[in-house]
């Protein structure tokens, strides 16, 4: 696994907690970044280490936006040949982890439709490109990105139920945290499970509001069952 400073802002997530972040199978993250006998799609931003993979925040961030794609049934070849456009044009490695392919990056999808014909991208970029504008906004609802030039992903939001509860690759190594302490959301449904579902008390002792208590278990919760499923 990549040392403590490859990882500084950057996030460490090895393939079955990204997995499990993304509510996907951890051989498709794994295929989609690694290639694990097929071609990869998505370029790993830290280097495997001791036969240890791990994802950035970066990547956690462009598996998000392909599985949106993926979604809508845009095939992985063209998605690929997106990638390569969208590279060339905004001079970058992870296009899909940056605001500009996602506020004006519009020529890229229509071009990309153009040079493939895959006719779920035609559909979504066809006419006033109305489904393009709901895919896109789906996505911003969840991720911010930084006021640089660049406009890097840096923030992502996993659950509308839990607004308080954010990966920050600059804050605790990408960890999810509750947004307003920094507390993990881990430690915090740990020490509930461990006082039996007091929230008052698990409030008081680690000096947290009682909604970032409730919000880390119900977060926790719920991508344990993903874990589990």
């Amino acid at each position: 696994m990549p040392d403590g400073s490859n990882i500084i802002g950057r996030g460490i997530y090895p393939v079955p907690v990204a997995a499990r972040l993304l509510h996907m199978p951890a051989a498709r993250v794994r295929a989609w970044v690694y290639g694990n006998g097929s071609e990869a799609v998505l370029t790993p931003e830290l280097a495997t280490e001791d036969g240890q993979e791990a994802l950035s925040f970066i990547n956690l961030v462009e598996i998000l936006f392909l599985a949106e794609l993926r979604g809508q049934g845009v095939s992985l070849q063209s998605i690929r040949t997106m990638l390569d456009r969208a590279k060339r044009m905004l001079g970058t490695e992870h296009p899909f982890a940056v605001r500009r392919f996602h506020t004006d990056g519009k020529a890229i999808w229509l071009e990309t439709a153009e040079a493939t014909g895959d006719r779920r991208l035609v559909d979504l970029t066809d006419g006033n490109g109305a489904m393009l504008q709901v895919l896109e906004r789906s996505f911003r609802k969840s991720v911010s990105f930084d006021d640089t030039t660049a406009g890097i992903a840096n923030l992502w939001r996993p659950s509308a139920d839990q607004p308080r509860i954010v990966l920050d690759p600059a804050r605790r190594f990408g960890r999810p945290i509750d947004s307003q302490t920094g507390m993990p959301t881990e430690i915090l449904a740990n020490a509930l499970r461990a006082e039996g579902g007091n929230v008052a008390r698990v409030a008081a002792l680690w000096e947290v509001p009682p909604e970032a208590v409730e919000q880390a278990a119900e977060f926790e919760m719920r991508i344990s069952k993903r874990l589990a499923a």
